[in-house]
């Protein structure tokens, strides 16, 4: 009587808050009903399963084997009474391992012999025609036999041990065999069961147990891969009215069993999201020690835990987070994956349209916009214009709410979507505030600009990326594609090639101009701008005027000069507005500077290039002095260097003189005019290069002075 009483009251809670909950009987295995589905864009489902239960029960969760690693990365229990038990599931240790825990080796290869064979000493009943035999396995032999066409057959026998002595079977005559030793029979029969369910490795069963007295809910929920919603929008431009923006989110259910009245939310984001191997045991090797015996060791003593909370802090932490576990699974909106359905605040959307479809083709409940009624008949449905086609057709079925760093689509029907289908779910339906545009990018067409839209995200909504459709006076115009766009942000949509508007691009051309020189530590800096121009022609064939977003690369390095500020400036491009008349030509120049620094080490610069540099306008008289008084000191310095090289010269001249002189007087008498004429000249010779070494020798003196005041005088100039 108590059970039924607490049956008929879940019911009525269910009726209540508009669901039907399951009441389990105590001790029974269930599954939860899944109740919430919430699918996030980087490729994972959060699914919430709630029901009531009545005492200790047991539920069983059935998974592919693919999705038990995120299982358990993820997966929530929650009891109200907070008698959670363990969660069991069946281990993956590898089959072999689990084998080798009950003495057998199979393998698809193996022979009825190599089998038995395991079995030696154990007494077996084999029986062949006309008897039974009975005894204890010696060996597994094999032999080959005469068989057909001259080839060898090999033949496997048994070799036991009767009461009768030795005997020898051929396995071939085998027709039945019983391993009598029980535990062996067994052994056998569970190494046989672990190899088949190794056969089954799609499905896995995770055991949720709770234990416990009457009627409370539970809930369990968990991660699971998905594929990735996805978002499409049409854009309606249209003269008079405002711009129209549809949104749908495409929903893939690529599970095994039906959504059946779930709560789904679409949350946008970029959640950090991997997979761990949890599942596979892991075994570490362990080196294989020799045993020691060795006597009894003396007692041993440790100092104490400086730590206070060494025990304590553990548990503290786990229970916290057990603690936790509630308030964040009855968190309101998309965070309450295990709540009724997704509650958030109300979204700029609209007006509430009626349920289910209606004659004016509207569906679902509350969307954007206003609804207006369709007129009647195919002929009236095509005079109406786009947008209001759009309007009255389709009405958002999904609020929105910021979710911490995400952004939640919550849709407010329950959803029925079967298994292995995908739905298209109206999510967005507003007039937006935009501008229509022509878009000129030379990365993408350096002669063609595009029609284009300035689309300012005035829904409050987040704006997930994805393509964009544009309807344009009522018919197609063309496709675009968006990123993610924040509320309240611009973002540039191109749908078509513009034919009204001839776009004429020079090559940039670059100006260098010198602004500084400056001499500090024996280093001549000399800074200058080197200044780009890039001129834009746009000629606008059309009587309208035109709104131009022209789009060039930011040069790195390259300040803006003209115009003072862009439009807008992304990550790598500037932004322009031009506005172009009606069949007139625009200009736009662009103009940017980058500082260029050039050093030039003074101590051995060019001498023509320091003079060079002691003319421009841009040195200081202060500077030019000392330019000029350096490039004297470098001067000084070549024409003592000039100097000593003519002596080097002269003595060179002298010294093959010498040599040929003294080739001659090899050949001649000594005391012949000749001879004596020659040693003359070598003495008067010698005489000469002995004072060109001394002039020589007093010219290195000089230079090597002039070269230590001319590093002394660049080491301590310093001038601007």
């Amino acid at each position: 009587m108590k059970r039924k009483t607490i049956g008929c009251l879940a019911v009525g809670l269910g009726v209540l808050f508009g669901q039907t909950l399951a009441v389990y009987a105590e001790g029974a295995v269930q599954a939860l009903p899944l109740r919430d589905v919430v699918l996030f864009s980087s490729g994972v489902g959060y699914f919430n399963r709630s029901g009531q239960i009545n005492g200790g029960t047991d539920v069983d969760l059935s998974f592919r084997s693919d999705q038990i690693n995120d299982i358990l990365k993820s997966l929530v229990v929650f009891d109200a009474a907070n008698n959670v038990r363990p969660v069991t599931y069946t281990t993956k240790d590898p089959l072999g391992r689990q084998l080798r825990a009950t003495g057998m080796s199979i393998n698809g290869g193996m022979s009825l012999g190599a089998l038995l064979g395991q079995f030696q000493g154990a007494r077996v009943r084999l029986e062949v025609p006309g008897e039974a035999v009975e005894g204890r396995i010696i060996s597994v032999s094999t032999k080959n036999v005469p068989g057909k066409d001259n080839t060898v057959v090999p033949v496997e026998s048994i070799n036991l041990m009767t009461d009768n002595g030795l005997r020898a079977i051929p396995l071939d005559q085998v027709t039945r065999v019983k391993l009598l030793d029980e535990r062996l029979d067994q052994e056998l029969r569970t190494s046989l069961e672990l190899m088949a369910t190794g056969l089954n490795n799609d499905q896995r069963t995770v055991q949720l147990h709770f234990d416990g007295n009457g009627a409370r809910e539970v809930r369990a929920g968990y991660l699971a891969e998905m594929p990735v919603w996805k978002t499409t929008y049409r854009l309606v431009l249209e003269d008079k009215d405002k711009p129209y923006l549809q949104g749908w989110g495409i929903v893939e259910n690529t599970t095994d069993e039906d959504w059946k009245d779930v709560s789904l939310s679409l949350v946008s984001g970029r959640p950090i999201s991997f997979i761990q191997d949890l599942y596979q045991p892991l075994y570490v090797p362990r080196p294989v020690v020799a045993p020691q015996v060795i006597g009894s060791p003396l007692p041993q003593s440790y100092a104490e835990n400086l730590t206070d909370d060494a025990r304590g802090g553990r548990a503290d932490a786990l229970g916290n987070r057990v603690a936790r576990a509630p308030a964040i699974l009855n968190r309101s909106g998309a965070a309450s994956y295990l709540s009724n359905g997704p509650v958030g605040p109300q979204g700029p959307q609209g007006e509430t349209g009626p349920a289910g479809f209606s004659n004016s083709g509207n569906f679902g409940g509350a969307g954007g916009g206003s609804r207006r009624d369709l007129p009647e008949g195919l002929d009236a449905i095509a005079k109406a214009d786009a947008q209001n086609a759009m309007i009255a057709g389709v009405v958002a079925q999904a609020q929105g709410a910021e979710r911490g760093e995400l952004f939640e689509y919550a849709i407010k029907k329950p959803v029925t979507l079967p298994k292995q289908q995908a739905a298209m779910v109206p999510i967005l339906g507003q007039a937006i505030e935009g501008e229509r545009v022509s878009i000129f990018d030379a990365n993408s067409d350096a002669d063609r600009a595009l029609n284009g839209f300035n689309l300012k995200n005035t829904t409050g909504l987040h704006l997930s990326g994805g393509p964009i459709t544009v309807f344009q006076g009522g018919i197609y115009a063309g496709d675009g594609q968006i990123n993610d766009v924040q509320p309240g942000e611009e973002r540039l949509v191109s749908y078509a090639v513009d034919l009204d508007l001839v776009v004429g691009r020079e090559q940039p051309s670059f100006h260098a101009e010198t602004l500084s020189f400056a001499a500090k530590s024996g280093v001549l800096t000399i800074s200058r701008k080197q200044r780009r121009e890039q001129v834009y022609t746009f000629r606008n064939k059309a009587a309208a005027a035109k709104t131009i977003i022209v789009q060039q690369n930011i040069d790195p390095g390259f300040t803006l000069i003209e115009p003072a500020k862009p439009m807008a400036k992304t990550a790598n491009q500037y932004r322009f507005r031009v506005e172009a008349p009606g069949q007139k030509t625009t200009n736009l120049k662009v103009v940017t500077e980058q500082p260029v620094s050039e050093t030039v080490a003074l101590l051995n610069a060019d001498i023509n290039a320091l003079v060079a540099y002691a003319r421009e306008t841009h040195v200081s008289p202060k500077l030019r002095a000392a330019l000029e008084d350096l490039v004297a000191r470098r001067r000084n310095i070549t024409d003592l260097q000039a100097q000593i090289a003519r002596i080097d010269e002269q003595v060179k001249e002298i010294s093959d003189t010498q040599s040929r002189i003294r080739e001659n007087m090899d050949r001649l008498d000594h005391n012949s005019d000749l001879y004596r004429s020659y040693v003359q000249k070598l003495t008067a010779q010698e005489t000469q290069i002995q004072q060109l070494s001394e002039q020589r020798a007093k010219l290195r003196d000089a230079q090597a002075d002039a070269e230590k005041q001319l590093s002394t005088f660049v080491d301590n100039l310093t001038v601007e």
